[in-house]
């Protein structure tokens, strides 16, 4: 599958982020949405699919839906964001920040890259993503503090990666309308 044209990469970028979380249904017809559920969300993937997540490999999607389990389980209050980055052919990389509350109601920030390929009927066969992360209290959270309060200082407009967005094009603009919650 190539994708000519950045609005494809941008719908399959939309659709892999509300994949994960529990955001409207996705652009693509092939967009499996769902509230953190592994069996769902599985069902993007290859059956062969390879991940190395940090410093975790994870292959097949049998080992996909047990890390799931164990991430969702840990990862209280998730809030998401995915921009695309860039792409060629079957391939897209994504920059992302996220924020969750782990079990000791510790709040955590972190930032990343992904980068995905895919098969030629749509499914993802491979995600590499590097992530790193650091604690931040309650107060500084910023990426959503509810689900109608989307704060738009996101790190990536602090380091220049951003513009003005109009319409719904290229979504580095902080975040002021790509948010997955």
């Amino acid at each position: 599958m190539k994708w000519q044209r950045k609005r494809s990469a941008l719908c399959l970028e939309r659709a892999a982020g509300s994949r994960w979380t529990s955001a409207p249904p996705g652009l693509l017809s092939r967009a499996i949405v769902c509230c953190r559920d592994p069996e769902k969300v599985a069902l993007a993937y290859t059956e062969d699919s390879a991940w190395r997540n940090r410093a975790e490999f994870v292959k097949g999607r049998d080992a996909i839906r047990e890390f799931l389990r164990r991430k969702w389980a840990r990862e209280h209050d998730y809030k998401l964001r995915k921009y695309l980055w860039a792409f060629r052919d079957n391939r897209i990389s994504v920059c992302f920040e996220y924020e969750y509350r782990d079990g000791s109601g510790q709040w955590w920030r972190a930032y990343g890259n992904e980068n995905w390929e895919f098969n030629e009927e749509g499914l993802m066969r491979k995600r590499i993503a590097s992530i790193n992360e650091s604690p931040i209290t309650e107060g500084q959270r910023r990426i959503a503090v509810d689900d109608s309060d989307v704060v738009h200082n996101s790190w990536l407009q602090e380091q220049g990666l951003s513009g003005a967005v109009s319409g719904n094009d290229f979504p580095l603009g902080g975040g002021s309308t790509n948010s997955y919650s």
